[in-house]
């Protein structure tokens, strides 16, 4: 078997290589006979190509009895060798075994599902196209049979499908995290449910996708047809544009499409789109598609190749000569590749149409063309270069960026992508000289010459100027432009982010600019926001004809001058009213329901709504409207409450069911429960009218009333801005806007409403714009020979059937004629631009809002609106001034005023002490003006401005009463971002040490004390920045409500409104001579001629130390002369520590008072006293169960913390060790606080007492060294002693390990060194301190510590830091800064700093700290 087998292989292994060697020889038999060059080669490639196809299907046989019976042929010899050829080399790549790395090529491919997935797999999504993503990957899935497990949650799954389920979901998961960006897939790898990951997917990137749909609408917009490209080519680009809005749900008619597609044809096609247009039917998309077909292929036969589609490049950044790229023959001749024989006719085209051969542009000839001169391939400056190439270089709609053509010729933008700064208007160069060539290339492609250089001078609005040299004068150019890399060249910083644009030189801000049409636009200082919306500010007709309509929109205008109702006029394109744009504010409709034919009274419309709860002068809550759905004619009645519905319904069914003696067969309305009572029902049900109610929570069933609503509410938004009345006038306003929409034609209706209703054409002549000035007749029985015979009034609108207008007397200088009043009369002059109410400037909008404004008694002349009268609001009675006082029931009982504060301006106006809380912020309102702090300005295009909020509060005594009701208004800080709206915000406070040392010093050198308060002092400071701030509530300007305020100077709430109050004050006193201390930046000395006076400020508080009254009252005038002073005389309460003088000198800090408040808030004001602060017995350890009370814990010890660095360095161990437990305490911890508590009930009226003797610092440290076995760090304590009482003192945990008591007492050594050097600066840098200040003596009860620090060698075994730590004590000593003496433990007190100790030890060391009862 192995012999025959052998022989086999043998055989085919020998026929395999004669079939090579045939194919070999084969092969150099063709090449040596195949002909070479000329055009005849192609014929023979075209055969091969044809026999190797027949090779494939033939047999070998076949292919040699060809060759036999073509003996005669040697050429067709050749060419059957040649099929040979290829035969034998696809047998011998069939025969050759596969291999891992070699496979033959598969002759015939049979289609498979897996092999079709692969095909459809998308690309890796990266957070842009979602929906286009979204369509492939589901396509994607679903061909690989997984897909469906998006549809299926986890608990309804059949048992027998569990496992198909799971595989599927793997594959979908595992699919769908391979097609997902490397930065988006992260956040997605926790999810393992195919629907809740496909559904994630969705809700963040498919609400994101609607946000594109403004920008894809706008590269639909600015789509321009280019003429070197195919026209069709560009109407499928624009028809998926079209695709992608219908994606977004945003579907254009195919009417528009194809009118849009015609419009955008390029010039060149002009006559071809006006043929179009003048053909009378409609075309749709596919109309217009073939049409543009047969015309490009009937232009492409024609022109035989040169091009019908023009050589304009207007969307292509670079130009080129569109002849370059023909291959060119000797000397630069091009070979002449028309094959038309010589003579044959030809058509001459018409050279116009032709263009410009240089440029492509058809609109001049090539003898005009500016480019003319200009070589191929030449450099040109690029400016404003916002275009958009796909990978064929192509301009397309997907990449296409638009810049905005509408502009101011003052605006400035800037531009990274420009080389040189670029202005179109040569009026705001500074300085210009002319150059007569030069141009610079556009952004659509095409050049633009440049006429002059200079420079120019932009103002930002935050009062700097920066001057942009070498600015070309391009007037054709669409925008000034600033080159974003010139400036920063320059040295400026650009920092773009959001929507803003902050400039900065070397840190200091310049200015700001907002991004605005893809932009960034600078904030200048003469900029005007009227980019947008074109305002005219001249009255024109169109102007008063619009407000007399009571602002309706100007499409219905125009239709009103159409029907010569009104006089015709002449409207700018994009004009728009302001008060039309503040006041409306549309949102999209809903889906338009289909067109009703009903008779008059068939269906009414209503509903019933409020203004947000004012009332108007009658004292009316609600309207309620009634429209009839034939002829859209609306009633509306004023209603104190909603019960009140069914009874004006009868006054109107009564009324229009006699005028046109017709009844009313339905009603609609929505399910308010005005309209859902048994009474109504019973009413509609007797006389046989149906109700019809609109489904829950769907008010668009009800469309008509909801619209009508809208419609009234906007124009009396509209009304009222623009005449300057309170919104308490609505009432009056909804009912002239309802009796002018009734005269107006509604949407697709040339006939008005009214003329339907009464079946009479009516006139529009009689209308007067609401809330002007009217001049109004005296009425003849009031009339006085002399004087005036008219009263000013204000136009209120229309009588009710009558021919008079209602007015509001204003101004009267008739005495029967009283201000207030509302008449109604037809004799009057109207001035239709002048409205009085707008002029009068309102102090406060919130208390014309809050606060009832004054009776106005209506008398009416002639008796009108019987079934709706307006009646006048009473007086509130007026709120006494009497100052309020607690009540007092023996000296046993303390009363006090517990009113909450107020949170809100509009809480305060309300509360009982509302006149204290307006005393408040009228105090605050007139420091803030009278500082300059603000101006009012218009808000910069894209600005967002910072809000502010009123802070109110209540300053007490130290014996808890009231002292005084404060207001601040305060910027909210929180919305600033760094290196934007602040940079540096640090600002030093004076410590709580310094104001010890001070009053010590004071003590011993007998000075006098006295305390300034600095109003606002905040708005002192003067800013750098430039920020933008809302109008408070309540001071909102009337007439400028949509202005901002521009901060000038700083505002409590800004970040860096510290710093610049800190600024400002140094400045201030450096002026004059005050020398700052360098250990502390808040003290301020002067001292000459045996005089001194030194300030220590604390924010806005200052004590002044003096040796005498004189020096004092000098620095008090100076102080006053330069900011808003209070002078609070001598000192006795300072950061609510009370100061108490003896006869002899000592001054003593308590704060009792503090105490008393503390215990009774946190109820313990009954407890049993304690003698010691701390129990030495008990171990506190950290809590191992739950945390108990954890938030009432911390507030307890943020209370102590602040009594004890204050006045009672007594209780300063205690609370730093339970401060260490805030985050879980226990009952250990709990009991602990309540003995700190119960200590300070038995010591509430220690305080701290300076002698004055002896006035010499003297300090003592102590540490205690892992005291727990928990504990692995030891405790410090110091404190330092001046004038005899103590000045510093701490007690805390070590950051360091330390392994003995040595260490830790070198440790805790070092800690007081460094309060004991800044002491020593800060006495030598005061006047009345003896100089040189002598080394501080340090007491320490361990000696070992004490000679290691003597000795200038050791050999100690320690770490690097109790190194470093020893190197700086020796070097304080050795510098005279301190020096070293031992104390014995029971003297030192620092030692009650760092352990629990008994009452003996503590009362000594409390006593010996200067801490005694008053």
């Amino acid at each position: 078997m192995s012999t025959d087998a052998d022989r086999a292989a043998a055989e085919k292994a020998e026929a395999d290589k004669k079939v090579a060697e045939d194919a070999a020889a084969a092969t150099k038999a063709a090449a040596s006979a195949w002909p070479t060059g000329g055009y005849n080669s192609f014929i023979p490639l075209l055969i091969i190509f044809i026999l190797a196809v027949l090779a494939v299907c033939v047999d070998l046989s076949t292919v040699c009895l060809v060759r036999a019976c073509l003996d005669q042929s040697q050429y067709v010899i050749n060419l059957v060798n040649a099929m040979l050829v290829i035969y034998s080399w696809i047998n011998l790549i069939e025969k050759l075994p596969i291999y891992s790395t070699i496979q033959k090529p598969i002759m015939c491919r049979n289609f498979s599902a897996s092999g079709f997935a692969a095909a459809l797999k998308p690309d890796k999504f990266t957070g842009t196209y979602f929906k286009r993503w979204q369509t492939k990957t589901t396509l994607w899935l679903t061909a690989m049979n997984v897909f469906w497990v998006t549809g299926v949650s986890t608990g309804t799954i059949a048992p027998e499908q569990e496992k198909a389920f799971k595989e599927a979901t793997v594959v979908f998961l595992g699919a769908v995290l391979s097609v997902i960006g490397d930065k988006l897939v992260d956040a997605y790898l926790h999810v393992h449910v195919a629907k809740d990951l496909w559904e994630a997917l969705e809700s963040k990137f498919g609400a994101a996708d609607a946000g594109s749909e403004m920008y894809i609408i706008e590269q639909f917009h600015d789509y321009k047809m280019v003429e070197n490209r195919p026209v069709l080519e560009q109407a499928h680009e624009i028809i998926c544009i079209v695709k992608e809005l219908e994606l977004l749900k945003c579907e254009l008619p195919g009417k528009f499409v194809a009118g849009c597609i015609i419009a955008k044809l390029p010039n060149s096609w002009r006559n071809f789109a006006t043929t179009l247009k003048h053909q009378r039917r409609e075309f749709s998309v596919e109309d217009v598609i073939g049409h543009l077909s047969v015309e490009q292929n009937s232009r492409a036969k024609d022109s035989h190749g040169k091009g019908a589609e023009g050589t304009s490049v207007a969307n292509m950044v670079n130009q080129k000569n569109f002849n370059s790229h023909k291959p060119k023959g000797k000397n630069g001749v091009q070979h002449n590749t028309d094959f038309k024989k010589k003579g044959k006719k030809t058509f001459k085209k018409n050279k116009k149409d032709e263009g410009c051969f240089t440029c492509g542009s058809v609109e001049h000839w090539a003898n005009k063309c500016p480019n003319k001169y200009k070589k191929s391939g030449q450099d040109s400056k690029s400016v404003n270069m916002i275009v958009g190439n796909n990978e064929n270089g192509a301009s397309g709609y997907g990449n296409l960026f638009t810049v905005f053509s509408v502009f101011q010729p003052t605006d400035w933008w800037v531009d990274t992508g420009a080389g040189v700064h670029v202005c179109a208007d040569i009026s705001l160069f500074t300085s210009y000289q002319v150059t007569g060539h030069g141009s610079v290339l556009m952004g659509n492609g095409a050049s633009a010459s440049v006429h002059g250089v200079g420079t120019v001078d932009l103002k930002f609005t935050s009062g700097r100027i920066v001057q942009l040299k070498n600015v070309q004068h391009v007037p054709a150019i669409k925008k000034n432009l600033v080159s974003g890399s010139l400036l920063c060249r320059e040295g400026f910083k650009l920092v773009f982010e959001s929507n803003k644009l902050v400039v900065t030189k070397y840190g200091l801000f310049v200015g700001k600019g907002y991004e605005s049409g893809g932009m960034f636009r600078l904030s200048l200082a003469d900029f005007c926001n009227k980019v947008v919306n074109h305002i005219h500010s001249n009255v024109n007709e169109s102007e008063v004809w619009h407000s007399r309509l009571c602002h309706i929109s100007f499409g219905v205008m125009t239709r009103l001058a159409k029907l010569d109702l009104i006089p015709s006029f002449t409207l700018a394109k994009g004009s728009k009213c302001l008060s039309c744009v503040q006041a409306k504010q549309p949102r999209k409709p809903h889906k338009a329901a289909e067109e009703r034919h009903l008779a008059p009274l068939e269906l009414i419309h209503s509903d019933l709504c409020e203004m947000n709860g004012v009332l108007t002068k009658g004292g009316k809550k609600y309207f309620m409207t009634l429209i009839d759905d034939s002829t859209r004619y609306c009633y509306v009645y004023l209603l104190n409450t909603k019960d009140e519905a069914l009874h004006y319904f009868k006054i109107y069914k009564a009324e229009v069911e006699n005028q046109l003696e017709k009844k009313i067969k339905r009603v609609r309305s929505d399910r308010g429960g005005e309209y859902f009572s048994s009474e109504f029902d019973s009413f509609c049900a007797e006389h046989g009218i149906i109700h019809e109610r609109t489904p829950p929570y769907s008010p668009q069933s009800n469309g008509v009333a909801e619209r009508k609503n809208r419609t009234l509410t906007d124009l009396v938004n509209a009304m009222l801005d623009t005449s300057g009345l309170s919104k308490a006038w609505w009432g009056e306003a909804i009912l002239t806007a309802c009796h002018v929409l009734n005269k107006v034609p509604t949407k697709d209706n040339e006939i008005t409403p009214y003329e339907k209703w009464a079946k009479r054409r009516t006139t529009l002549s009689y209308l007067r714009t609401w809330g002007c000035l009217a001049k109004v007749n005296v009425p003849i029985p009031k009339k006085r020979k002399l004087g005036h015979k008219t009263v000013d009034c204000i136009n209120l609108g229309y009588a009710k059937n009558s021919v008079g207008y209602r007015f509001l007397v204003v101004k009267s200088e008739v005495p029967d004629q009283k201000v207030g009043t509302i008449m109604e009369s037809k004799d009057a002059t109207f001035f239709e631009d002048i409205f009085p109410m707008r002029d009068m400037q309102s102090t406060s909008r919130q208390e014309s809002e809050e606060t009832p404004e004054p009776a106005i008694p209506m008398e009416y002349y002639e008796q009108t609106h019987d079934e709706n009268p307006e009646e006048d609001d009473e007086e509130t009675l007026g709120r006494g001034k009497r100052q309020r006082t607690a009540k007092t029931f023996g000296d046993d009982f303390f009363v006090y005023l517990v009113d909450d504060t107020p949170t809100s301006i509009s809480e305060a106006y309300a509360s009982p002490e509302a006149d204290y809380w307006k005393d408040a912020v009228r105090s605050e309102m007139d420091s803030i003006m009278a500082n300059g702090t603000w101006e009012i300005t218009d808000r910069p295009y894209g600005c967002k401005p910072l809000g502010c909020k009123w802070v109110f509060k209540k300053k007490l005594r130290p014996d808890g009463t009231i002292e005084k009701y404060k207001a601040r208004l305060v910027a909210k800080g929180y919305d600033q971002k760094e290196e934007e709206d602040f940079f540096d915000t640090y600002s030093p406070v004076a410590r709580l040490t310094t104001i010890r040392v001070l009053l010590s010093l004071a003590a011993s050198h007998g000075l006098l004390v006295h305390q300034m308060d600095v109003k606002t002092a905040f708005l002192n400071g003067e800013l750098k920045e430039e920020i933008y701030m809302q109008q408070p509530d309540g001071f909102v300007i009337d007439g400028q409500e949509r202005k901002v305020c521009r901060l000038l100077k700083s505002l409590y709430g800004l970040k860096q409104a510290p710093k610049q109050w800190h600024d400002k004050f140094n400045t201030t006193l450096t002026s004059v001579g005050f020398v700052v201390n360098e250990a502390d930046k808040c003290v301020y000395y002067r001292h000459g001629g045996g005089e001194g006076v030194i300030l220590c400020l604390y924010v806005d508080d200052i004590l002044i130390f003096g040796t005498n009254l004189k020096v004092i009252e000098e620095v008090k005038s100076f102080l006053s002369q330069n900011f808003e002073m209070k002078d609070l005389g001598v000192a006795d309460v300072i950061l609510n520590i009370k100061l108490l003088r003896d006869n002899e000198g000592g001054i003593t800090l308590l704060q009792s008072h503090y105490v008393e408040k503390v215990l009774s808030r946190f109820g313990y004001s009954d407890c049993t006293p304690s003698q010691t602060p701390y129990d030495p017995s008990v171990l506190i350890r950290k809590s191992k169960g739950m945390a108990k009370d954890q938030l009432r814990y911390s507030q307890i010890i943020g209370s102590l913390m602040y009594l004890a660095s204050a006045t009672r360095p007594d209780i300063a161990f205690a609370v730093s060790k339970l401060s260490r437990f805030v985050s879980k305490p226990g009952d250990v911890h709990w009991h602990a606080v309540e003995r700190v508590m119960r200590y300070l009930k038995g010591t509430m009226n220690y305080g701290l007492h300076y002698t004055g003797y002896p006035s010499v610092l003297e300090g003592y440290s102590d540490a205690n060294w892992i005291s727990d076995a928990d504990e692995m760090k030891a405790t410090t304590g110091y404190m330092f002693t001046l004038g005899g009482g103590a000045v510093s003192w701490k007690s805390c945990k070590q950051t360091i390990l330390t392994r003995s008591t040595m260490e830790a007492e070198l440790t805790a050594l070092d800690t007081s060194g460094v309060e004991a050097r800044w002491l020593r600066d800060l006495l030598m840098d005061l006047p009345l301190v003896d100089k040189p200040v002598p080394a501080i003596l340090m007491n320490c009860d361990n000696q070992t510590v004490i000679t290691k620090v003597k000795s200038s060698k050791d050999n100690m075994k320690s770490t690097k830091h109790i190194r470093m730590r020893l190197k700086a004590v020796r070097k304080l000593r050795n510098s005279g800064v301190i020096a070293l003496d031992y104390v014995h433990t029971a003297k030192n007190l620092a030692d009650p700093f760092t352990k629990g100790l008994s009452r003996v030890v503590i009362d000594s060391a409390s006593r010996e700290m200067g801490m005694r009862p008053t």
